[in-house]
């Protein structure tokens, strides 16, 4: 009983190594690796569950202002951009706050002037002034005049 044969070996061992070299080959009638790969799945939407606290009026406009301000530095059209993305989230809010019966839909529509919102799809101008809600004065800090 000896080794076996070389001759034997040999020709198993090429092709062998032939299959696995064609399957890591592209060819040019194969598919790409991009095309038979799964797509990933898209992440579920998440929406914000408003609560009684977060549906205040007070909270509301206080979240809006603050909001904007650690963007400040940006340019005006990046501004204008996250402007429009604040909008339309605190919009989405104030919807979602009457659906819950946490707010009545007069406090929303005061809101909605108030606050300056636009409607989705209104194209905020880039102004190179400060941002609208910062360039008017509260009208309960306007100093009393006495007669």
């Amino acid at each position: 009983m000896g080794r076996p044969s070389t001759g034997r070996v040999q020709p198993l061992l090429g092709a062998l190594l032939g299959s696995v070299l064609a399957g890591l080959l592209p060819c040019s009638g194969r598919a790409s690796d991009a095309a038979e790969r799964p797509r990933a799945p898209q992440a579920p939407v998440q929406y914000f569950q408003s609560d009684p606290q977060a549906c205040q009026p007070d909270a509301i406009r206080a979240a809006y202002k603050a909001h904007l301000q650690p963007f400040a530095d940006q340019s005006p059209a990046v501004l204008a951009q996250l402007r429009r993305v604040q909008d339309d989230m605190t919009l989405a809010s104030l919807k979602r706050c009457v659906q819950k019966g946490l707010l009545t839909r007069p406090q929303a529509s005061v809101l909605f002037r108030e606050l300056g919102l636009t409607l989705p799809g209104t194209v905020i101008p880039v102004t190179s002034g400060p941002a609208p809600e910062a360039a008017q004065p509260a009208p309960s800090s306007a100093p009393a005049t006495a007669p």
